[in-house]
């Protein structure tokens, strides 16, 4: 009976996929093989030297358990097959929406440190989307959990750590949003709040370059807070909503303005498809940006369903019974493609066969 149990597990492990277990802060020394590699050259994105057209989902949420990140991992099959190559998380955890907004899961600790469940999960996931030629945003930090911090020494550490963390593991298909709605109301820690947040947003990302020089960072102003999109030593530019697509630089909207409430997550009003159609043919108008498709149905935690986050595209969104965000991908699909790295196949090549 041993020997039969120490097959099966056997058995096992060489089936599912795991999380690795990376070391903490990261290892400089680790034979960890690389991640294809994220770049910004001009304002246009490559990955693995290879330009890419990117097509988003904010999953705020994605790392707030075991069984929540394993479902992302499950549903990242369907994201490529409809086109969808980006996808967004955060390490102090989202918005948590209904019924408890400060859900969310923090991936510090006080002091600063980066939880080290956290890190595995996140590791798992980039790797995970490596493999299927995406790119991973990692959030670092959320006007929701900065108040956790117990001083800017906290964050500096949080923010050094998690740049050693992705360098030394090697995850390179990645950029990251240092701080997400800075100048919101309802930040506390000062580092992260007007005035002076030029000089502060370029002391963050000195900070993150100084031990991860390979990877793109940058920082999400608040929507219509006054504070600029654009800061010295900035790698990327970050919008939210319904801010205007600026024409210089690579810009990625990191959170769609949302039109489902947290309080009935995946059901919309008639005339939002509309508006949200808006949204991604004005993106795909943009040759230099990228849009993260933004849902309560998707980072919200619980909800009315009972069951989310739900990384999984649903139902058509126009009834309780019919909660998703299907249009979405089924919109990137038939109007972007399928995504096969580092291309997306347009239907038209679909339907005539592809060359050669």
């Amino acid at each position: 009976m041993r020997v039969i149990t120490a097959l099966f597990v056997v058995g096992l492990a060489g089936w599912i996929t795991w999380p690795p277990a990376p070391a903490r802060g990261g290892d400089d020394g680790d034979a960890t093989a690389a991640t294809k590699e994220f770049e910004i050259r001009g304002d246009r994105a490559l990955l693995g030297g290879q330009p890419v057209e990117l097509w988003g989902l904010r999953a705020g949420n994605a790392l707030m358990s075991r069984a929540v990140t394993e479902r992302h991992v499950n549903a990242l099959d369907t994201m490529v097959a409809h086109g969808i190559n980006l996808i967004g998380v955060y390490l102090q955890g989202s918005n948590g929406g209904w019924p408890d907004p400060e859900a969310g899961k923090n991936g510090y600790t006080p002091d600063g440190h980066l939880k080290g469940d956290v890190a595995e999960r996140l590791e798992w996931l980039i790797r995970e989307a490596d493999r299927r030629g995406m790119v991973v945003m990692v959030g670092l930090f959320s006007p929701r959990k900065d108040q956790e911090f117990g001083d800017e020494a906290a964050v500096r550490r949080a923010v050094e750590e998690t740049a050693r963390f992705l360098h030394g593991r090697k995850l390179k298909n990645v950029f990251v949003d240092l701080m997400h709605e800075y100048d919101h109301e309802r930040i506390d820690l000062d580092l992260f709040r007007e005035p002076g947040g030029e000089r502060k947003k370029a002391q963050l990302t000195e900070w993150f370059r100084a031990h991860a020089p390979d990877i793109e960072a940058g920082v999400c102003p608040t929507y219509r807070s006054g504070t600029a999109d654009l800061y010295p030593g900035m790698q990327v530019r970050l919008i939210q909503k319904e801010a205007e697509i600026p024409n210089e630089g690579f810009v990625v909207n990191v959170e769609m303005q949302r039109h489902d409430p947290y309080d009935d997550e995946g059901v919309y009003q008639a005339e939002e498809f509309a508006i949200m159609r808006g949204y991604f043919e004005a993106y795909r108008d943009a040759p230099n940006a990228a849009l993260l498709f933004h849902s309560a149905y998707c980072q919200g935690i619980t909800g009315k369903s009972g069951t989310g986050p739900h990384p999984e595209m649903g139902g058509s969104g126009r009834a309780e019974d019919d909660r998703g965000m299907r249009f979405y991908f089924e919109w990137v699909r038939d109007n972007i493609g399928r995504y096969e790295y580092p291309n997306h196949v347009e239907a038209a090549t679909e339907l005539s066969g592809r060359p050669g």
